[in-house]
């Protein structure tokens, strides 16, 4: 008797051990931008947030050429918002306060640089609801410390102004961090330190973001689980809604590993088609620098594309987790369903989302033995492997409507195309007339930062009359590097904000540029290199295809912006033929200038 009580006590043990072990976690994501980054009138060594804006209009200010008073947009129906007032002050630590009874829980709260400067600027003035101290309550909540350790609540690293990481060079994405840093300091304090995670406006990520992430001292990043599961071998190519909306995968990102179980869905035409539990590990993700052959590595957490859109619009249980998720967790690599949206609009952003549905959520999960978490307490509990190497595929969230998640990132790059489907160098969208005029701007502010010498972030950040001409040309480009200008397309003054930015921020680097005749050492600026059709070859679907299939042609185009002050010469497309049409993470012949066996020698072509 006795020998069976230990055996069932051990077999007993053995069940819980290998009991499915899914953890869950939220990261509300809150942002407005600079809505007319013009030279401020009250101080002219900055640009103008909200309530000046809102101000000048009121007080016959802000007039233009067009004879319209400028931004067009609405700003006190969107900041006055009670809703918004909430969360922008003290409703997302309400809801991870009612998570306190739960030992891991918390949540992941970003809040962009240029939030920040308008809320200061309306809590600054006592105006629509806002008042000083606000930070207080976000300091109150990163304080509370999870079962092991963590802040409760994680006040995620970010672009200070919503850049598109994707698109942006090292250089600007590495000063956007530094000034979302600058800030985050300078409202919530410098204790605990800036966090080690990083949320990239609308997910967009590429492996190409690697190294400047890693240069800046952060250990993992969130991706959208869609761009894990898009590169596996079995991925379910099915065309709608539900599967892929988008160009299929190209080629180049698909590896040898199966997802072996598949679920899809889909909510307002945003949906896709994932594999448990690979879409919902963490992962390690590399980058090769082509020169040096240099790996930098970063851990990849996924975020739950058709879920996370889900829980921003209506209350939402357990089922799918129940039913697609939990049943192929691995106890040895467990999986975190991570819910990351919006916390400032629609439903998701509102009372009964952060007092009912956050806690009622938790509380589900943790009855049928999940762990909601956050990701810093999930990564401690669970380091991931530096074996465990993925490849991640270009791509957004599929929140953005006739985006899709697309790996060209064309809601905020929309292609250049004829009505056949062939590149057409001429055919000028909104969005390649903004990135153009963008790389222009940073080449110039980038040269007076090359003649001036160092800059100094807090003079960036916050400019006085002791900031030089580089630093405040740094401060107004920031500002045009938010992809809010190109969500909406033209719709009201929102295709002029970036130009405005970059101009001001000419103006200045302007100033020093002509007080350095001759002298030029700062290289050209280059976009990065795009190619159309996305397949060649392959087929072709998505908004840009009218949601029909279409056999590209094999040929396609590369094309890139390339400015320089100083004019630029020649420009060289290096490119190399793959040997055996596969791209092994084992090795970098594909990833390096130098190449190896698995290529054939590189070509140039100019």
């Amino acid at each position: 008797m006795f020998r069976r009580s230990l055996f069932l006590a051990l077999f007993v043990g053995s069940f819980f051990i290998l009991k499915a072990q899914v953890h869950t976690s939220y990261l509300w994501h809150l942002e407005q931008p600079i809505y007319w980054p013009e030279t401020s009138v009250w101080n002219p060594y900055q640009h103008q947030n909200v309530w000046e804006s809102q101000y000048l209009k009121n007080n016959n200010g802000n007039w233009y050429s067009d004879g319209q008073q400028h931004p067009l947009n609405n700003l006190q129906e969107i900041f006055g918002n009670d809703d918004r007032k909430a969360v922008y002050q003290y409703r997302a630590k309400d809801a991870v306060q009612s998570l306190l009874g739960l030992p891991e829980a918390g949540a992941q709260v970003n809040y962009s640089g240029c939030l920040m400067e308008n809320v200061n600027s309306l809590a600054g003035a006592g105006q629509w609801g806002y008042s000083t101290g606000w930070q207080n309550n976000f300091v109150t909540a990163r304080n509370w410390t999870t079962s092991g350790g963590k802040p409760r609540m994680d006040i995620t690293a970010f672009s200070k102004d919503h850049a598109l990481s994707p698109l942006l060079s090292d250089k600007m994405l590495r000063r956007q961090i530094q000034a979302h840093r600058y800030l985050y300091q300078q409202n919530f304090g410098s204790s605990p330190n800036y966090s080690k995670g990083y949320w990239p406006a609308e997910c967009s990520f590429s492996v190409r973001n690697i190294k400047a992430l890693k240069e800046e001292g952060l250990d993992w990043v969130v991706i959208a689980n869609s761009h894990l599961a898009r590169t596996l071998n079995d991925y379910p190519l099915n065309y709608g809604t539900s599967g892929c909306n988008i160009d299929p995968p190209n080629g180049a990102d698909k590896v040898p590993t199966n997802g072996n179980h598949w679920w899809n869905g889909q909510i307002d035409g945003r949906g896709g088609t994932f594999a448990a539990p690979y879409c919902y590990q963490a992962h390690k993700a590399k980058y090769v620098d082509p020169e040096t052959g240099t790996e930098y590595k970063i851990t990849v957490v996924p975020m739950d594309d058709v879920l996370s859109y889900q829980n921003g619009y209506a209350t939402m249980g357990t089922g799918t987790i129940d039913a697609s998720i939990a049943p192929y967790d691995d106890p040895a690599h467990p999986s975190m369903v991570l819910l990351a949206h919006d916390g400032d609009n629609a439903w998701g952003g509102g009372y009964d989302y952060y007092a009912a549905s956050v806690p009622n959520f938790a509380n589900e999960a943790a009855s049928k033995g999940y762990v909601p978490s956050t990701i810093e307490q999930f990564l401690a509990s669970h380091p991931v492997p530096e074996s465990d190497v993925v490849h991640v595929e270009d791509g957004s969230w599929v929140n953005a409507a006739n985006d899709w998640g697309h790996p060209q990132f064309i809601n905020w790059l929309w292609p250049m195309y004829t009505s056949d489907y062939r590149f057409n160098p001429d055919g000028w969208t909104e969005d390649a007339r903004n990135w153009a005029v963008l790389v222009a701007a940073e080449n110039r502010v980038q040269m007076a930062e090359d003649l001036q010498g160092a800059v100094n972030i807090a003079n960036i950040v916050n400019p006085t009359a002791s900031a030089n001409a580089a630093e405040r040309a740094w401060h107004f480009l920031l500002p045009a590097y938010n992809s809010g200008y190109m969500y909406y397309g033209t719709s009201l003054d929102m295709e002029v904000k970036q130009s405005l930015a970059c101009n001001r921020a000419c103006t200045l680097a302007n100033q020093v540029i002509a007080a350095h005749p001759g002298t030029d050492n700062t290289p050209p600026t280059v976009f990065v290199p795009q190619r159309y059709p996305y397949n060649p070859g392959g087929t072709g679907f998505g908004p840009n295809y009218s949601y029909q299939q279409h056999q590209n042609s094999s040929d396609f185009h590369v094309w890139t912006f390339a400015y320089d002050v100083s004019g630029v010469q020649t420009a060289v497309l290096k490119y190399r033929l793959d040997n055996d049409g596969t791209n092994p993470l084992s090795n970098n012949d594909n990833e390096t200038y130098a190449g190896g066996s698995g290529v054939v020698r590189g070509r140039a072509s100019p």
